[in-house]
């Protein structure tokens, strides 16, 4: 996020409203706060910017079978316990995920839910 087009689009997307996040998703941002007042912040951002979509358990089975179609072809450390996670729930909600990098590209090609880089809308 600190170069300025990816702040940017991002920004896009978020004033658009399209974003949401998800369980793990929200997990893993909050990792980085630096204190509990920051992280009550943290939330508070999250809840105001983004909407929010439930996992199930079906995500986590759903991201067990990527993960082993992607170890088939040699690919599994292209994409983390989170990055799965994220996309097997956006394929169970229907929903396409918004990214700034290449991982859920890789993803996608074993599992098949739609991938857009933020940076080419």
């Amino acid at each position: 996020m600190r170069e300025p087009k990816l702040r940017s689009a991002w920004s896009d997307q978020l004033i658009a409203g399209v974003v949401a996040t998800c369980p793990v998703v929200e997990l893993e941002f909050l990792f980085s706060a630096r204190s509990l007042s920051d992280r009550l912040e943290k939330v508070r951002l999250l809840h105001d910017l983004f909407g929010r979509v439930p996992m199930s358990d079906h995500a986590w089975q759903r991201a067990a079978e990527v993960q082993q179609r992607l170890t088939e072809t040699g690919k599994h450390r292209s994409a983390g316990p989170v990055d799965l996670l994220i996309a097997a729930t956006a394929e169970q909600e229907s929903l396409t995920v918004l990214c700034d990098d290449r991982d859920f590209e890789t993803v996608a090609g074993r599992a098949g839910q739609p991938v857009k880089l933020v940076t080419d809308i």
